[in-house]
């Protein structure tokens, strides 16, 4: 019984933190976007932060593949390693950088704070989106953000909810599920073994 908890738990686990990675970065796919420069009208139907990307230019890196070395990632020596390649933005402007404006339903400015973590994503090849920027959507309505000015061709202005913020609570969320099912069995185990150690006595 404790073997079959501990796998049934620990399924569920894997099973919901794939599920809901996949589904907060398809949410991605959803963001309001607009050219930069330029001014898009987002509606807001629940309140609560909003996350300004910025979705320019990246880069090809190519790194030695750590599984394969042994060794920690580093820049990529194509005669002796085994390689992974990854994006990285070539350029990440600030909000203030970008002339980042937010009026709320009202028409009152809206304040606009630096997100300071790090969340990315790919867009298409060659582009990726960073988050550079929030605001507190307090009230449901239509909310217009404009950027006015460019840093660099081809970028785009993405808002969104904080997907990373969701992948982060759904692996804490599994994470938690999957270490009391397994202390959940340990204990059936334990206690199963004594009762069975006091039959036999």
């Amino acid at each position: 019984m404790a073997g079959i908890l501990a796998v049934l738990g620990l399924t569920a686990a894997v099973v919901w933190g794939a599920v809901g990675t996949i589904t907060a970065l398809d949410r991605v796919d959803d963001f309001d976007r607009v050219r930069i420069p330029g001014a898009m009208t987002v509606f807001v139907a629940d309140p609560g932060t909003q996350v300004v990307y910025y979705e320019g230019p990246a880069e090809l890196a190519r790194y030695a593949d750590p599984t394969a070395t042994g060794r920690n990632a580093t820049r990529w020596n194509s005669a002796t390693d085994a390689t992974i390649e990854m994006s990285y933005a070539t350029n990440t402007p600030t909000w203030q950088q970008l002339q980042l404006r937010v009026t709320g339903p009202g028409g009152a400015v809206v304040p606009v704070r630096t997100y300071r973590s790090t969340a990315r994503y790919d867009v298409d090849p060659g582009q990726l989106g960073r988050a550079v920027a929030k605001f507190d959507a307090t009230t449901a309505g239509p909310y217009r953000v404009s950027a006015g000015r460019a840093t660099g061709a081809g970028a785009t202005l993405a808002v969104g909810d904080n997907f990373a913020r969701t992948i982060a609570v759904t692996a804490l969320g599994a994470a938690s599920l999957g270490l009391a099912t397994v202390l959940a069995a340990v204990l059936i185990a334990v206690v199963t073994d004594r009762a069975r150690s006091r039959t036999t006595g």
